[in-house]
């Protein structure tokens, strides 16, 4: 699943119906047909091939599971992905039927300090235009389930709803999450507020600005970041949306942090060719400039896209963990030429540095939608490396690791700390 299409507030009555009209025929200006399945069937078809392979896998004596040999000419197979790591990696979709009559399909849990890969029917996720689907906030994970709902990020006890509404993201404030709630069609605009994870009551709803699009991207520390339109802007109750440089759109946002907002500008419309090699005429953005913005200090850092590419690849605002836990390192997809294929190649960047240079990841060609993330101790990346497996690559020594596990088309792939250490 793509970017989910933005729903409408509108100035007029409308039944349900409408919104979701006007919201799909808004996501299909910004992206071609077909994208929005193209992870979820990539991810579903890599890991039932995977489950495959994993359930008469052996483990070494790391604890791993034994690693495939990387089929590439004069490339030696890196070490397994060390213990040290503490990660534990959680992957949607895995199955086929992607969906049913019973619901949707399970998760992959990889717990990369055991070694150990299995299915689990936790998170319950469910199917639909949402964005997120899920995110990671502090040792929780919040979902499109029965409402907006956690549960805890080793998936253990029983989930609980946060409220009647699937649209959320994560808020400034720790272990606080905002939810959003449209008014059945009335002329007033949506309202919001912020509930605590771990229990308590919520705060009072505010009234989000007319003509604001849901969902909204996140709560940071300068007020919360929302679609509005004339693209995205920070907002605290009370006052004036403030556009943000450039003013990006939705779909040529990275990640955001309560602290940086990172987005494409100079961004085109583009589509693999017909003959392209996975999926034909899947549609995406190139964007020539990479900005991050700092919400707090007002500072703005410009990453241009490497030499020899057709421009850097937004993969959706909480989609991807793309800004690292310290906030020091952020990584991001570049699009190779010819670009018609729909390759891509991962950069990682220095957010502190005064030198604007983006340093390619070893064995990082990709197709695009590819997911990454941080390991819990931000020393590692994630990544799809050879074989459509499992890499990460430590930036700070150049070193790469690698394991069997399918990687990375899927529609949800978070990153938590592991609890088997």
């Amino acid at each position: 699943m793509r970017i989910a299409p933005p729903a409408l507030l509108p100035d007029a009555p409308a039944e349900p119906e409408d919104l979701i009209r006007e919201a799909r025929s808004r996501q299909r200006r910004r992206w071609i047909a077909g994208a929005a399945v193209l992870v979820l069937l990539a991810g579903v078809a890599g890991v039932v091939a995977g489950l495959a392979g994993h359930r008469h896998s052996r483990a070494n004596p790391s604890g791993h599971p034994k690693t495939k040999t990387v089929p590439r000419r004069g490339v030696a197979t890196p070490a397994p992905i060390p213990r040290s790591i503490g990660t534990t990696l959680l992957m949607w979709p895995v199955g086929y039927p992607g969906f049913g009559p019973s619901g949707g399909p399970p998760a992959y849990v990889d717990d990369l300090s055991t070694g150990r890969l299995t299915p689990s029917k936790k998170p319950a996720i469910s199917a639909g235009d949402f964005q997120p689907l899920l995110a990671h906030v502090s040792r929780w994970f919040v979902y499109v389930g029965n409402g907006a709902t956690a549960i805890r990020d080793d998936l253990t006890g029983h989930p609980r709803v946060l409220g009647p509404t699937s649209f959320f993201a994560p808020a400034a404030t720790p272990g606080r999450i905002w939810l959003f709630q449209l008014r059945n069609g009335q002329k007033s605009p949506a309202r919001a507020w912020t509930v605590a994870l771990s229990g308590g009551p919520p705060s009072e709803p505010v009234t989000l600005p007319a003509k604001t699009y849901l969902p909204a991207v996140r709560g940071t520390d300068a007020g919360l970041l929302l679609q509005v339109p004339k693209g995205l802007a920070l907002w605290n109750p009370g006052s004036v949306p403030r556009p943000l440089p450039y003013s990006p759109d939705i779909a040529s946002g990275f990640d955001a942090t309560s602290r940086f907002v990172a987005y494409g500008t100079a961004c085109s419309s583009q589509a693999t060719a017909q003959n392209a090699p996975y999926e034909p005429n899947a549609g995406y953005y190139a964007c020539k400039m990479l900005r991050v913005f700092d919400v707090v200090t007002g500072k703005l850092t410009s990453f241009p896209a490497p030499s020899g590419t057709a421009g850097w690849v937004p993969n959706g605002f909480n989609l991807v963990s793309a800004i690292s836990h310290q906030r020091q390192l952020m990584a991001a997809y570049a699009a190779t030429l010819p670009q018609g294929t729909g390759h891509v190649r991962l950069y990682v960047m220095r957010m502190t540095s005064s030198a604007k240079r983006a340093t390619p990841v070893p064995m990082s060609a990709a197709f695009i939608f590819a997911r990454t993330a941080w390991s819990a101790n931000d020393t590692w990346l994630l990544y799809q490396g050879p074989g459509k497996h499992l890499w990460t690559y430590q930036v700070a020594t150049g070193r790469t690791r690698a394991s069997s596990t399918p990687c990375c088309q899927y529609t949800v792939m978070a990153a938590a700390p592991s609890r088997s250490r």
